[in-house]
């Protein structure tokens, strides 16, 4: 049976808009074909846990009876787990409850702590504490845990928080231990609307933000006190939605040649990482160019003093002090989990398979790094972050264990000019982020209501001159989802959600992207299958501006230097014509973003299979299209098997222009100046590419294809 049913038949019947032609996918099917229909027969996740022979679940059928849907919707948890949708529900025994009960009774009683539960009567709980219970055990889709890797499930509960997922080796096997804390006694339960996990623990995540769930740990006193001694506990201790008036239960307009309405993003909330080193790296002088042992906010100001200077000495509030900026560097302005296979917001996109056909394995071979760059609370600032599957030392046999790895360099492992300082950039550089079971870390909470701590193995800095004269002394590319932290804080990028495959971006929900036409209807569209001949876009996903479009973004802060900007897209022909603008001033004719013939040829574009092309032919037309304005896309990404973004004249990349990027915002703007514009056009935002000009001309190491 496939479980990957919606939750919701309502939406469902709106739901006409995922076969939207020309906008995304090459086939439309009914999302609720006959495999997909919920069958009367056989029993529910509500009648499995009500009918138990043994009568184990009685306790939590209650507060699953008192537990409302939401503010908005009528009913009990109960009778929504009776109905339609695909869900997975770890369902606790009745010793479970009684035991997590007692357990909140006793702090509530004796540490004077406010845990929701004031009696050990379970049938005196309050409706917003069963409600909280019941959420916790819920996920709105089923899965099994033969489908599930060590992490987290990929998707939250109905709590939106994360269930960490481990495997506790036993003398005849392996347990599934949930949170740290949980174990799965009976798997994979197949009811009629999804999967039941039965948990000898209560489900339990930690309501504290950030700074609190630091804290618990007493591994992590060190940087506690540093978050705390420079008020960046303030930042991170914010949590409500930015606008209070946000209403995410609205939809966008009706869609190209649909009636269907695409819906806004769930919630508008700001989310955090937070890297973090231990005491123990702390200590270590062999972690640090100084030789000093790290013990205490003293010892920590002398390091990051070194690094960042001594302005505003003595002031660690200060945003210019150097402790402040030490800080700073290591929260990054979104949630990112271990990896994209556990959900939304991964640091990396791998494991993932979209829901239309992307395959991140096939679509982004290992035979390529794999990367991001994301900023960080410490302005102007970038983090790289790198899957280095290229590497030989740090390739592990099974890719998956691969280490993510921030400020991965590229030449031998610091600076390559001669520096004047004596600071051993070695130390700090291609730093590993530590999955929990390797940060040493004891009972370790990753996850608050508002972000997730990692810890890291090396401490963790930001040097102007390592980071432009290596680290980021190369082409970087963003794909356009993420440039704006609010799609992946709020699961909207890489969503692996079945009710939609297409959500609309209300214009102010992301403070980087500005509509400046009341007509430019700004939609994400998650990764769906890609072809030579069909759709061409990186890691699958794309931003799609359709009417009499006029936007603008601010470009992420990079090194100041001289940099070509391209962005790359998918001709179609309904593309249009853009007009491109830099800081609001023109830059070059207006470009014709179709794939008719004639364009293609404007643009360049050889197929090298087709001709036979030699290594010397292909160098050649590389040139000729560049002289052109424009590029192939990347070898990096492969549409179809052996077959590259190069192979298709879809894929092209746009040269907008060399420009000099300084410590302030710079914005792109494009606007439709198609002549008889029918309103319907469609500007396609796959990737940006922002390449410092040095590599472009360095003769000695010429820019790759990929």
């Amino acid at each position: 049976m496939n479980h990957n049913i919606s939750k919701n038949l309502k939406k469902l019947a709106v739901g006409a808009m995922l076969c939207l032609s020309g906008i995304a996918f090459t086939n439309c099917t009914d999302p609720l074909e006959n495999e997909n229909r919920f069958i009367s027969t056989g029993q529910s996740i509500a009648g499995y846990l009500e009918e138990d022979s043994a009568a184990r679940f009685t306790l939590f059928c209650e507060i699953l009876e008192k537990a409302s849907i939401g503010k908005k919707a009528a009913g009990n948890m109960l009778k929504t787990l009776s109905t339609y949708g695909s869900y997975t529900c770890f369902a606790p025994t009745n010793e479970a409850v009684r035991s997590y009960i007692k357990e909140q009774y006793y702090l509530y009683i004796n540490e004077g702590k406010e845990t929701g539960v004031t009696s050990e009567d379970i049938s005196l709980l309050t409706k917003e504490k069963a409600t909280e219970i019941a959420k916790n055990h819920i996920i709105e889709r089923g899965y099994r845990t033969i489908d599930i890797s060590k992490g987290v499930f990929p998707n939250v509960t109905m709590n939106r928080r994360f269930v960490y997922v481990d495997w506790a080796e036993t003398t005849t096997g392996y347990n599934i231990v949930l949170d740290q804390s949980a174990i799965i006694k009976e798997q994979d339960i197949e009811t009629e609307n999804g999967y039941v996990q039965v948990i000898d623990k209560m489900l339990s995540p930690s309501n504290n933000l950030l700074p609190a769930q630091i804290k618990l740990h007493n591994e992590f006193k060190l940087f506690a006190e540093a978050i705390d001694s420079t008020g960046l506990d303030a930042v991170l201790n914010l949590h409500d939605n930015i606008d209070p008036e946000y209403d995410g239960l609205q939809f966008g307009p009706i869609t190209i040649d649909r009636e269907g309405k695409a819906p806004y993003p769930e919630e508008l909330r700001q989310r955090y990482t937070v890297l973090i080193e231990t005491d123990a790296t702390f200590a270590n002088p062999e972690n640090n160019h100084l030789g000093i042992e790290i013990t205490d906010i003293p010892s920590l100001y002398t390091l990051a003093k070194s690094i960042y200077g001594d302005a505003a000495e003595g002031n660690y509030k200060d945003t210019a002090n150097a402790l402040y900026k030490f800080v700073a560097y290591h929260i990054i302005d979104r949630q990112l989990e271990y990896s994209s296979s556990s959900g939304p917001g991964g640091f990396i996109m791998e494991n993932y398979e979209g829901g239309d056909g992307f395959k991140s394995e096939i679509n982004l071979p290992t035979r390529f790094d794999r990367y991001d760059y994301f900023e960080t609370m410490l302005p102007f600032t970038l983090i790289k972050v790198t899957k280095p599957f290229t590497n030989v030392e740090l390739r592990a046999e099974n890719d998956n264990e691969t280490p993510i790895v921030l400020n991965y360099a590229q030449e031998n492992g610091t600076y390559r000019l001669p520096r004047t300082d004596n600071i051993d950039m070695s130390k700090y550089i291609n730093v590993i982020v530590q999955t929990a079971d390797k940060s040493g870390v004891k009972d370790f909470g990753q996850s608050a209501i508002n972000g997730t701590i990692h810890t890291i193995n090396k401490i963790l800095v930001y040097d102007d001159k390592e980071m432009s004269g290596n680290i980021l002394n190369e082409r970087m590319r963003w794909d356009a989802a993420s440039l704006f932290p609010e799609l992946t804080n709020n699961r909207v990028r890489w969503a692996k959600n079945d009710i939609y495959k297409i959500t609309y971006i209300p214009n102010g929900y992301c403070e980087r992207l500005v509509t400046n036409s009341a007509d430019a209807n700004v939609y994400y569209l998650r990764p769906h299958s890609t072809s030579v001949s069909a759709y061409v876009n990186y890691q699958g996903d794309e931003l799609l501006v359709t009417g009499k479009y006029d936007f603008q973004y601010r470009i992420p802060h990079v090194p100041p230097g001289d940099y070509e900007i391209r962005f790359g897209y998918s001709a179609s022909d309904l593309r249009g014509i853009c007009q491109f603008y830099f800081d609001g001033e023109i830059c070059g004719i207006p470009v014709d973003m179709t794939d008719k013939e004639a364009n293609i040829a404007i643009v360049g574009w050889i197929d090298e299979e087709e001709n036979e092309m030699s290594e010397a032919e292909i160098l050649e037309n590389d040139k000729a299209m560049r002289n052109r304005g424009f590029m192939k896309g990347p070898a990096s990404c492969e549409l179809e098997k052996d077959k590259s973004m190069r192979a298709s004249e879809k894929a092209l990349r746009k040269i907008i222009g060399t420009q000099k990027l300084g410590r302030r915002d710079h914005w792109l703007r494009f606007k439709n100046v198609t002549e008889n514009s029918t309103g319907r056009d469609q500007f396609n935002q796959d990737y940006l590419e922002l390449v410092p000009t040095r590599i472009i001309t360095d003769q000695r190491k010429p820019e790759d294809q990929n």
